[in-house]
């Protein structure tokens, strides 16, 4: 029954009863047996090497990717500031040529120079 997994019932001592103590034996190792390592064989020795210079190796081209991809991040980071000022310059150049070939300037400079505007030869151009 202990086979199902269930609890199995001890059998009860009783107070008044003496029980006989179970001793162990204590096992002393035989002198005239002298116990030897087995050597390493020359496949293991090789097998051990190897793998040890592996682990090594993945180790240095881990520590060097993770620099590269520092750097590379840098270098990405410099580009996209670039960007940035490049990308706020052409706004700025955009709105002052807006400004500039605005009607009104346009008409300002006109009098200015002594010129009168034809409606009929403006051509508006978009690109």
């Amino acid at each position: 029954m202990a086979q199902n997994g269930l609890a199995r019932e001890l059998p009860k001592q009783n107070p008044g009863a003496t029980t006989t103590p179970v001793h162990k034996t204590v096992v002393t190792p035989n002198p005239a047996i002298k116990t030897q390592r087995v050597p390493f064989s020359a496949f293991e020795k090789c097998l051990s090497v190897t793998l040890g210079l592996v682990v090594f190796s993945l180790a240095i081209i881990l520590v060097s990717t993770n620099i590269a991809i520092g750097n590379s991040q840098s270098s990405l980071q410099a580009v996209q500031a670039k960007v940035s000022k490049v990308e706020a310059s052409n706004t700025s150049h955009a709105q002052e040529i807006s400004e500039l070939s605005s009607r009104s300037r346009l008409n300002q400079v006109a009098k200015k120079y002594g010129l009168s505007l034809n409606n009929g030869n403006i051509r508006n151009v978009y690109k």
